[in-house]
């Protein structure tokens, strides 16, 4: 059984999710994140040399938009204004990113202002697939008679459990997602520079919602207030509160000892190596180091075998510790090509596992292997300063 853990400590509510008895990611959620919000901005800056215009959601915060993400068919200038959609947080001294294709999750379906249709790539039945393209396709039709925005053709993601959602589940997801954006978009139209149109709902509820639909997946927290809130969006029952006053939900799974070792530098291997994990202003830098793991056992094979336990640790620490953006990976050097390749392979595999899109770009002339992943919030490490026990 898998559990996502939900506690509070001050203001900021922290979730753990456990996969079987291994932990693979702490969630910070901060009070007051405007990630997913949806605001009127007025264009402040345009920086034509870097693509790119600064758009204020409010008098004291000035978003980062990459003019390629502009979906608008007027021509942007100082002054413009548009509605748009917090899409990344504020990272080390980044402002937070905000884009123009606005959007609204649901269970089965994102639907969005970007004239796409996409599907799932872990839906892999292409009749599925194809069901599920046409579910869409009459859904936009129902919902044609009410639409007030024409000049916006809606698209949409169809998540991944949709594949198991009967049809008219669906189409109705669809067509009430539609509507409330089209809706939300038709009145941003008369509404002044800064207004709030789209509030999120709270990160930490959405993350309970989420684990909450998977069979394998028990949610449990020991905050009423919590609780409560969440049944104000969903549906309790898909939730467990745990009141047991002689123990409490931290000291039961050890939780500050864990977010203790996230918060480490080192992470160590059962084979007796262990990973030297540095975050620098730029990159993050990770050293494989082999330890006790290699005394008297020195051969290729052997090696081999180290890195991988490594690679395979190291997709968990990026996933838990929430690193982005440039990571390189110095694991202990092999001769073999073969090996190498196959470390590769190996290390692409494991990431496929995080939600975030990471990517094992190469190996350099130096032996070391290079690989990213997408900032979408703020690090563990930057909010350590928050979650301490």
């Amino acid at each position: 059984m898998n559990r996502f853990v939900v506690i509070k400590k001050d203001k900021v509510k922290i979730g753990y999710y456990f996969e079987g008895k291994n932990l693979i990611d702490i969630n910070c959620y901060e009070e007051d994140e405007i990630l997913g919000n949806v605001y009127i901005g007025r264009v402040s800056n345009i920086l034509n040399n870097i693509n790119a215009a600064f758009v204020d959601v409010s008098p004291e915060l000035s978003c980062y938009l990459s003019l390629e993400d502009y979906t608008g068919k007027e021509n942007l200038k100082i002054g413009s204004l548009i509605p748009v959609q917090i899409s990344k947080d504020s990272i080390k001294t980044k402002q937070p990113s905000v884009t123009t294709d606005i959007s609204l999750t649901g269970k089965n379906v994102v639907i969005h202002t970007d004239n796409l249709l996409g599907v799932s790539s872990k839906i892999k039945d292409n009749e599925t697939r194809e069901r599920l393209k046409d579910i869409f396709a009459d859904a936009l039709k129902s919902f044609d008679i009410i639409k007030k925005c024409r000049d916006i053709s809606y698209g949409a993601v169809i998540r991944t459990a949709a594949a198991d959602e009967a049809n008219e589940a669906i189409k109705d997801e669809m067509i009430t997602l539609l509507t409330r954006l089209d809706d939300m978009l038709y009145s941003a139209r008369y509404l002044k520079a800064y207004s709030k149109i789209y509030v999120n709902v709270p990160a930490y509820i959405k993350s309970m919602n989420e684990y909450a639909g998977r069979e394998d997946t028990e949610v449990v927290t020991d905050e009423k207030d919590i609780y409560e809130e969440y049944a104000g969006y969903y549906n309790e029952a898909d939730i467990r509160l745990y009141n047991d006053e002689m123990v409490s939900l931290s000291n039961l799974y050890n939780l500050k000892s864990l977010t203790d070792k996230a918060l480490n530098k080192k992470a160590y291997l059962n084979s007796g190596a262990y990973l030297v994990i540095e975050v620098t202003e730029a990159m993050t830098v990770i050293d494989v180091n082999s330890g006790k793991a290699i005394r008297g056992n020195n051969t290729e094979e052997y090696i081999y075998k180290i890195n991988n336990e490594a690679a395979k640790e190291i997709a968990r620490q990026i996933r838990l510790r929430n690193l982005s953006g440039i990571i390189v990976v110095d694991f202990i050097s092999m001769k073999n090509n073969e090996y190498n390749k196959s470390l590769l392979e190996a290390l692409s595999n494991y990431v496929l596992t995080d939600s975030i899109p990471a990517k094992v770009v190469d190996i350099t002339k130096l032996g070391l292997v290079e690989l990213t992943r997408k900032k979408v919030r703020k690090p563990l490490h930057e909010m350590a300063h928050l979650i301490k026990y």
